[in-house]
């Protein structure tokens, strides 16, 4: 776009006349084309309208002097209008106030040192002229006939035609200034205007009802009634949206600077613009006139004479063919408007009735209002006056962030009332009504003051004083409700409107009634936390009054009201700040008491009365509730290592539309240089929790942190060192949406290619096996590791209607060793254990349905330990831990028929220890000989297993091609692949020793648990006796040896 073009601003640019005149100036590509509006989007999809767009309010000045930066021609099309539902006696003086400010302020700013105003077009009305002109039948208004005669006060329709003749005259006193430009529009109708809301004009509302007939009559086979307001007499002409457009352009484009009009002069009754939106919906009904609602004048028609003379201007479009445009757009509306409610409703039929009736706007009702909820103590502090000059200070700024929210010159305006509640013995406040009085004193009226004193509730029961206040404010009808505390100190400007604003953008984007929402100021006192969230009334209509559950105390609270949305896509913390004095993430003036739990049943029972609410009070479909649902999985991340790169990795990770992701990071490492980098940048965010443990308490510790942090109904445990595939969260919510009853998933965890001795040896080892096990067993699978395992955290009972258990999440042991080995079995088998107990079946059953299930296409991978440099110590650690399942599992376990590695080398070294305090040469070396022995029978077993016995089995093993392709370096993997196997048995065997639990000395555990059969246990059984049988032969060997 060239900057040599002007720039032009269409106020109301996103209305109906707006943003056709934009759409046509865009196209033309004559203009830069400025929009400023209430709202974000046009009423009509016809692609690009403008080349910049402002969201504003024109009753600001500010936002208008802003506006007409750089502007050369301003379109005022801007203002509060509508038909005769809205323009009528009761709003008049609202809609007065409203529209002469916007008028006022943009010719203020116009007119500023500076502007680079040229020109300045009023969008008038035709309501300017006098009633008295308007009583007959067929009148043709010049645009003379404002004036009547001399001395006689004009006299237009209402207010609004007063405002507008008013900003005629106004805008006449800049003619020095501006090039001018008036336009009295006559019903302007059209694609893009409203038809259901209220503002709609005749021809609109006559479609509409008309089209809903047709439905009723195709649906329902009845016929229906077609309301017209008043007997039908009245007569108006309506102008197609395209012809005022075309009169629009031409006026700009002429010298002429007085009030013209642009309409059509083709008069018609009402009755007949009923009869013929009846013809165009293509249906039938019987007329009823209701003569209570406002009616208008009783005949209005346009005079063109002025306009063919200036513009030679005249309609094209019949009002025939316009009706019939407008019709198929509505059409159209109507249809989304519908499906928006989902197939088989209900209440679909009584909605659809519904829209066979206008309704009356009320400006006034139309204000929302706000329950400050304020509970405010003098306790716990130094000076009981301290209480007020927090109080003080909170009012403060609540006036200071909500002045232009609750002007009366705002499209939506709000108000608030303050809710105080107050101990029953707190004396100080209480005397002479300190709190009422300060408000009142700083100019909140004593109508928006209401007092709840708390004489049944402990002190510092502060959910107790909400859901009191919040009751009280539900009755007395309040829209909105948020809880404040007296020493909060807002900060941003406009927070209402942008509530309200955000509420509107969560309803349209999931399709939710509106309301059914959380949301939340951003604290920046506990940030990343949803401590002060606003809620709707239609929350409150949800949970019969309750704002939540009496059991609540003084905590969680609030992040309960964010998780219980959060299902439905429906909570956000938007931009608008606080500060909380005290409490949040320091100390508040009362003890904390959390409410164990509150994730499971509390959260779950409160999902039930959301989805009851939907079915029964908006005739939303039970599987369209069930689809609306999003999954919620939460990522815990024990975190030692606090690798800034990886983490960021993960936390940029994408999800579904339909899946709601939490990431909980667990500290295990708190002097870590790096942990106040990761809070700088992450802990802001409401989707990212980081905690810091006071002290290294290793991985099991962290993750049950994690869990106890989590609400999500699925928790994803990922290491702090894998690096995920970009789609693994999609992988992850399309394997639990395909197997929904399942107790979790077993991931898939890959390795980068061995490409060396060592690498390749890991692998033939064995102690990599079940790392990408989710590739290898498609069904049940018996466990995962933990460095990526999903696993269900809510075990909801099938008998959860009746007893309302929930039972707590399972956890993980910390009998493990900290750094792991074990504790990732133990958890698998506990949570199968625990979610079959939850749908009454038996553990012990083999379900392929509700226990662990593979998930393959969920790829992470993980670096190889030190880069891949060679050490056995992490394999020996992990084993100390592993052992102890022999003990816990015993069911699991069974006697092998020979000693392994690791007890074969403990009898030679009781040999030789023995051999050393005796002094016996011969009992020493055979000590030595025999040891030398077990390595050298391990090692050439291993050797035929792998290159003799089973090569097949090592085909998929992820190994670079200089490690395949030479035999030597093969073979040498596999003699090192049999010392990290006798190190991971002797670490087995030690930790076995240091819990003392000699019983499992001798014993194994079954790592496939019984899930594929008897075939690794018999395996196992052979290879330690093919073992210790080339053992007592190289040992027998010796001996002979020996002995000559």
């Amino acid at each position: 776009m060239s900057k040599s073009l002007p720039t032009v601003l269409i106020t109301g640019g996103h209305g109906f006349i707006g943003s056709h005149v934009a759409k046509r100036l865009y196209d033309g590509g004559d203009y830069v084309v400025r929009v400023i509006d209430l709202v974000s989007k046009p009423p009509i999809s016809v692609g690009h309208i403008s080349h910049d767009f402002i969201e504003g309010n024109l009753c600001d000045l500010p936002t208008c002097i802003a506006a007409v930066q750089g502007v050369s021609i301003i379109l005022h099309f801007a203002a509060t209008m509508g038909g005769m539902g809205t323009i009528h006696s009761d709003n008049d003086a609202a809609i007065y106030a409203q529209n002469h400010a916007m008028t006022q302020n943009l010719l203020k700013a116009a007119s500023l040192p500076g502007s680079t105003v040229t020109k300045f077009f009023y969008a008038s009305s035709a309501c300017v002229y006098p009633e008295s002109l308007q009583r007959g039948k067929d009148i043709s208004l010049r645009e003379s006939d404002v004036f009547t005669s001399d001395g006689v006060i004009p006299r237009p329709q209402g207010l609004y035609g007063l405002e507008k003749l008013n900003s005629e005259l106004l805008i006449t006193q800049y003619a020095a200034q501006f090039d001018i430009r008036i336009a009295r529009f006559h019903n302007i109708y059209g694609p893009g205007g409203s038809w259901n809301d209220g503002r709609e004009k005749a021809p609109a509302a006559l479609l509409r009802k008309a089209l809903v007939c047709r439905r009723l009559a195709e649906t329902f086979q009845e016929s229906s009634e077609f309301e017209i307001w008043g007997d039908g007499s009245q007569r108006r002409s309506f102008l197609f949206i395209d012809d005022a457009v075309d009169a629009i352009l031409i006026l700009l484009s002429v010298a002429y600077s007085e009030p013209l009009n642009i309409g059509s002069d083709r008069a018609i009754s009402i009755q007949e613009l009923a009869e013929l939106a009846l013809r165009c919906a293509g249906s039938q009904a019987s007329f009823t006139y209701d003569t209570s609602k406002p009616l208008g004048v009783a005949s209005r028609n346009s005079n063109n004479d002025m306009a063919q003379v200036v513009l030679n201007w005249s309609p094209r479009t019949s009002l025939e063919d316009g009706m019939r445009a407008t019709c198929d757009w509505i059409q159209v509306q109507l249809d989304n408007h519908l499906a928006l409610r989902g197939q088989g409703d209900s209440g679909m039929d009584e909605y659809i009735r519904a829209l066979q009736r206008s309704r009356v706007v009320s400006l006034e009702a139309e204000r929302l209002t706000f329950a400050i909820i304020l509970p405010i103590t003098s306790r716990g502090l130094p000076n009981p006056n301290d209480c007020l000059d927090n109080l003080r200070t909170f009012v403060l700024t609540l006036r200071d962030t909500t002045w232009r929210d609750v002007h009366p010159s705002t499209d939506q305006s709000f108000s608030y009332m303050i809710y105080l509640a107050i101990d029953a013995d707190d004396s100080f406040l209480l005397q002479e009504n300190k709190a009422r009085q300060l408000l009142v004193t700083l100019g909140i009226p004593t109508s928006q003051i209401r007092e709840i004193v708390n004489s049944e509730h402990p002190k510092g029961y502060v959910c107790a004083l909400w859901r009191d206040c919040a009751r009280q404010a539900y009755l007395d009808g309040c829209d909105y409700f948020v809880l404040m505390g007296d020493d909060v100190t807002l900060l941003d400007e406009g927070w209402m409107r942008k509530c309200h604003s955000t509420f509107e953008s969560l309803s349209k984007s999931t399709g939710l009634p509106f309301g059914l929402a959380c949301v939340s100021f951003t604290d920046l006192s506990f940030p990343g936390m949803p401590t002060f969230p606003i809620i709707h009334r239609s929350h409150m209509e949800a949970f019969d009054g309750e704002v939540v559950p009496d059991t609540f105390i003084n905590q969680d609270g609030d992040p309960f009201l964010f998780q219980l949305y959060r299902c439905w896509g429906t909570s956000v913390m938007f931009s608008c700040r606080l500060r909380n004095g005290v409490g949040g993430s320091i100390g508040a003036r009362y003890t904390k008491q959390h409410t164990r739990g509150w994730s499971l049943v509390p959260l779950e029972h409160a999902k039930q009365a959301v989805a009851s609410y939907l079915v029964n009070k908006h005739r939303v479909s039970a599987l369209r509730v069930s689809n609306m649902q999003k999954l919620t999985l939460d990522i815990i991340i024990p975190c030692y290592r606090v690798d800034l790169a990886i983490l960021s990795t993960i936390l940029s990770l994408t999800a579904p539309a339909l899946t709601s992701v939490n990431f909980i990071i667990i500290i295990d490492s708190p002097d870590s240089p790096h942990v106040s980098t990761l809070l700088a940048k992450y802990s802001s965010d409401p989707n990212i929790r980081i905690r810091v443990n006071d002290a290294n308490r290793g991985a099991s510790y962290s993750r049950n942190r994690g869990l106890a942090e989590a609400s999500g109904e699925w928790v994803h445990f990922l290491d702090d060192d894998v690096v995920p595939s970009s789609d693994l969260l999609f992988a992850v919510s399309d394997a639990i949406r395909a197997n929904p009853q399942a107790a979790g998933f077993v991931c898939n965890t890959q390795f980068p290619i061995a490409n060396s001795v060592f690498t390749t040896a890991v692998h033939l080892s064995g102690v990599t096996y079940f790392w990408d096990i989710s590739t290898k067993i498609a069904l049940d699978v018996p466990w995962g590791v933990t460095a990526n395992l999903v696993s269900r955290r809510v075990l909801v009972p099938s008998d959860f209607a009746e007893k309302r258990e929930i039972s707590s999440p399972t956890t993980f042991s910390l009998a493990y060793p900290k750094t792991g080995g074990g504790e990732d079995i133990d958890y698998c088998l506990t949570q199968r254990a625990a979610h079959f107990s939850s749908k009454q079946r038996d553990p012990n059953a083999r379900d392929h349905s509700q226990g662990f299930l593979p998930a393959p296409a969920a790829i992470v991978t993980h670096p190889w330990w030190n880069d891949g440099k060679r050490s056995y110590w992490r394999f020996h650690k992990w084993s100390l831990g592993d052992g102890h399942l022999i003990e816990v599992y015993p069911e699991l376990s069974y006697r092998d028929f020979a000693p392994n590695s690791a007890e074969c080398l403990l009898v030679c070294a009781s040999v030789l220890f023995l051999s050393v305090l005796t002094l016996s040469s011969t009992a020493i070396i055979f000590s030595i000989e025999s040891a030398l022995s077990v390595i050298v029978a391990n090692v050439g077993h291993d050797i035929y297993r792998h290159i003799f016995l089973h090569p097949e089995r090592n085909l998929s093993l992820n190994v670079g091609p200089r490690i395949r392709g030479s035999n030597v370096l093969w073979i040498a993997a596999v003699v090192e692949s049999s010392f990290i196997r006798i190190f991971s048995e002797l670490g087995r065997l030690r930790g076995i020793i240091e819990k003392r639990e000699w019983g499992s000395i001798g014993k194994r555990f079954d790592w496939f648990v019984g899930r594929v059969g008897d075939g690794p246990r018999r395996e196992e059984r052979r290879n330690s006796l093919e073992r210790f049988t080339v053992t007592i032969a190289l040992v027998a060997l010796c001996l002979s040896w020996n002995w000559k």
